[in-house]
């Protein structure tokens, strides 16, 4: 048995992500049984804007050490073959998502020198690159629901609301123009950017599902883990040059299964999931580069 265990931020995710992917991928490899875990939820690191100065937050060094103890020790005793930790990009980030992996890469190493594995260091360094990743979704996870008109039905969406999008073919580039809703984004920005000057109401998914789209009551861990495990993910991308950072997840997840990318060939995260041609000793985990620091 093969076991591929994720780390997420968000309640849908540990819900339902794990059981949204599986279906797109083989259920063996090397003819052994492949078991997706119930994911283990901490909290997300990127509420906040990143700087690229910084130290990793705590939050950062916890989804790391979160990764490195799945991997090399495992409270069970039998660390799982794939580790993925899965962070939101949320609306402070957008655009610096390469500061985003630098902040991670940078938390691995904290973790790394301040506890000692039995492990070699060569152990460990190999292991990272063979087995664990760090992916994002961006903004949210809410955005690819936006992909699939069934999984908005499921969320709970009525059959006669169609949404409005700047952008309607990269729900990653989420941004509403819908008229009915711009007098409340108006309203939440002029409040919000007092105090963060980077939010914009129009690119937040969940407020427009939530608050707008849905007639009724909403529950994330009902009508979003509904609508999360039933999403078809390969109406997601309409074209090779969307969602660049799902498809790195997923061209991640099937280069570890020997398989081709369900969502098709298409455009990939250069920070998240860089070109075939990098040698692999230069990869720092499995999809992340190295920065040249050495462990």
């Amino acid at each position: 048995m093969e076991r591929i265990k994720l780390i997420v931020t968000g309640d849908m995710e540990k819900l339902a992500l794990h059981k949204s992917l599986q279906h797109l991928f083989p259920l063996n490899r090397n003819n052994k049984k492949v078991v997706w875990d119930t994911p283990r939820k901490l909290n997300c690191a990127t509420s906040h804007r990143l700087r690229q100065t910084a130290l990793p937050s705590s939050s950062m060094r916890k989804l790391a050490q979160a990764m490195l103890d799945e991997a090399i020790i495992s409270k069970s005793g039998n660390p799982a073959d794939l580790v993925v930790v899965i962070d939101d990009v949320e609306l402070g980030n957008l655009e610096q998502e390469n500061i985003i992996a630098e902040h991670f890469r940078a938390a691995v190493h904290c973790c790394l020198q301040e506890k000692k594995y039995s492990s070699d260091i060569k152990d460990i360094k190999e292991k990272l690159r063979e087995k664990c990743s760090f992916h994002l979704l961006k903004p949210m996870v809410e955005s690819y629901l936006f992909g699939d008109a069934n999984a908005l039905r499921v969320a709970g969406v009525p059959q006669d609301r169609i949404p409005k999008l700047v952008h309607p073919t990269d729900v990653e580039q989420f941004k509403t123009d819908d008229p009915l809703w711009l007098p409340t984004c108006q309203k939440e920005n002029e409040e919000r950017q007092k105090v963060t000057p980077w939010w914009c109401h129009e690119c937040h998914p969940k407020h427009y599902l939530e608050d707008y789209l849905i007639e009724g009551e909403y529950k994330e861990a009902k009508n979003g883990r509904n609508a999360l495990e039933k999403l078809n993910w390969q109406k997601v991308p309409k074209c090779q040059t969307d969602t660049i950072f799902i498809r790195s997840l997923f061209e991640d997840i099937a280069a570890w299964f020997d398989v081709a990318n369900p969502l098709e060939p298409g455009e990939t995260s250069p920070y998240f999931y860089p070109d075939k041609s990098v040698k692999y000793t230069n990869l720092f985990l499995r999809n992340i580069i190295s920065n040249g620091d050495t462990l």
